[in-house]
Formats: C-alpha cells, sequence, structure tokens
C-alpha cells in the first residue's frame, strides 16, 4: 500500500488489485504445482506415473525433499509454497475409508500424530492412495487485520486476475459475493453500499467502460439481484464439462434472485435461462483510437 501511495503522489495511475478471497488451491500428486521450483522435487511433478510412484518411497529422495522444502536449505526460485507450507495444507478428501479421520488435518497434524516427518507422512499417504488424496494449501490472505486494511484502502480495485489459468485447483471468481458476506455483513469492514459501488461503479470506471457501472437510464442493464442477509458463496465442487470429460472447480452463489445482462434475464434463482445476451466490451479508449465494435454473432 505503501508503494502504490508512493507511485500515485508521483502522478502514476496505479491501482491495486485485490480479492476478498483466502488463496486456496485443491490438488492432488498427479496435478500438483505446488512443489516447482524444488531441484529435487520439480523433475519430479514432470516425471512419468511409474516414475513418481518409485521416487516417492525412495529415501535418499525423500531426505533430499526434506533438506529443500522442509529444512530449506536449499535456495528455491519462485516457489509455491512457503516455509512452513505444513501448516497451510491439509487433507480435504483421502481416498481409502480408513484415512477418513485425517480429513481436515494439516500436514503436521498428522506428522505428530503417526511420529513421522513432515515429508514422509505427506508421501506415505500419497503413495498409499496412489496419489489420489485430495489435499488443499491455503496460504495467502489468512490476516484478517491487514485483509481488512487491504480492502478498504481508497485506491483498491476488488476483482480477480487470473484467466482461468488454475481452473483444476480453485475458482475464485465467488469474490464478489465473498464480500458482501464474509467482509461485509459479517465482518463489517465496509457498508453494503460501498461494497456494491467497488463491485460496480468503480471497476468499470476505472477501465473505461462508462456505460455500466450504474443504474441509470441510458446505461446497460446488466444487473444482479440479491438478498444481502443470504448471499455468500457456495464451496467449490469438481464439474465435468471441458473437452473429452476434463474437470474444473465450480464455485457456485446462494442468496442472488437474479443476474441480468443487457436487459435480459441470465440466470434466475441459479439456473440458466438459456439466453445469451452477453458481448465482448469495448471501453472508450479502443473506441476512441477509430475502433468500433463487432456486430454481434449468434
Amino acid at each position: 500500500m505503501a508503494r502504490i501511495e508512493e507511485t500515485q503522489k508521483a502522478g502514476i495511475r496505479a491501482y491495486p488489485l485485490c480479492t476478498p478471497n483466502r488463496l486456496t488451491q485443491s490438488f492432488t500428486m498427479k496435478n500438483c504445482q505446488v512443489f516447482r521450483g524444488s531441484p529435487t522435487w520439480h523433475p519430479l511433478l514432470l516425471a512419468a506415473d511409474d516414475e513418481k510412484l518409485a521416487a516417492y518411497g525412495d529415501p535418499e529422495i525423500r531426505q533430499k525433499l526434506h533438506e529443500e522444502v522442509v529444512l530449506h536449505r536449499v535456495a528455491v526460485p519462485a516457489a509455491g509454497y512457503s516455509r512452513d507450507w505444513y501448516d497451510h495444507m491439509w487433507v480435504e478428501e483421502p481416498v481409502l475409508e480408513k484415512n477418513r479421520a485425517l480429513t481436515s488435518k494439516t500436514i503436521r497434524q498428522i506428522a505428530e500424530e503417526k511420529g513421522k516427518r513432515v515429508i514422509g507422512a505427506f508421501l506415505d499417504l500419497a503413495v498409499e492412495e496412489r496419489r489420489e488424496t485430495r489435499f488443499m494449501q491455503a496460504e495467502n490472505n489468512t490476516d484478517d487485520a491487514a485483509m481488512a486494511k487491504i480492502l478498504t484502502h481508497p485506491g483498491a480495485i476488488v476483482g480477480l486476475s487470473d484467466g482461468g489459468a488454475h481452473v483444476q485447483f480453485h475458482g475464485g471468481y465467488g469474490y464478489s459475493t465473498r464480500l458482501l458476506s464474509e467482509w461485509v455483513r459479517e465482518k463489517g469492514v465496509m457498508t453494503l453500499e460501498e461494497a456494491v459501488r467497488r463491485l460496480t461503479f468503480d471497476s468499470a470506471s476505472l477501465f473505461g467502460i462508462y456505460d455500466r457501472g450504474l443504474l441509470r437510464p441510458g446505461m446497460a442493464a446488466d444487473i444482479v439481484v440479491f438478498d444481502p442477509e443470504t448471499v455468500r458463496p457456495l464451496p467449490e465442487e469438481i464439474v465435468h464439462d471441458f473437452p473429452a470429460a476434463g474437470w474444473r472447480m465450480k464455485e457456485g452463489a446462494a442468496g442472488i434472485a437474479a443476474t441480468i445482462v443487457n436487459g435480459e434475464v441470465l440466470l434466475e434463482d441459479g439456473k440458466h435461462t438459456g439466453t445469451l445476451p452477453g458481448r465482448v466490451l469495448r471501453n472508450s479508449s479502443y473506441r476512441a483510437n477509430g475502433h468500433t465494435p463487432r456486430p454481434p454473432v449468434a
């Protein structure tokens, strides 16, 4: 925030993008990206399945991993984990019935209960369940006091910038309903009116999309009708709706009666109406440079 304020004082338009979400990712050791960058672990993440299983059971490799990602005796560039990652990673869904008791326990807790080192406890479970154990990792945005300061910073823009790059690990687009539920209704860090403005007018204005962001005659009728007492994000779920039955994380919402796009009801009580009124948005700069929007394509 100090850097942003310094930059703005220099006359540079700079706006920090922040999310009210606690950044988490759901993964298995079949699609894990967490330990990329580790000299020993990184190549294993790219290896064939049988090579992975053999390596994860190798005492020599386990010792190297222990030194790299637990003792941190090796510098790891662009690591996807914190120094105490085992306190922020837990079992979300075990495969075997006998391991159900491990659900919601952190890797450190499991290691302490079993009298093992962190790497041993983690890899024993991954190997036993053929790398299909579902883990959850949460490292960012875990400090509520800091989050409140960031979200209420006058220059901050509430949103998300990911472009769907991690759809197998987390959704994240529930940031709007999380802002309205957790940070407005439950924690009271800002008023409902301020939160709505941040989610609508502030973003539209910043990006030069001047026909949206307000309920006013002549503006585009993009409207969300919600109940401030019940609106909230729903738990993420896995859906297989990509080509070749590929899967992604889906994050639904409760407390939203209708979503209206360009004056047409797109979603009503969580169900799609079959209409497709959305179009690519072009901002004022695009238009000012002589570009004209392409006609709608059915």
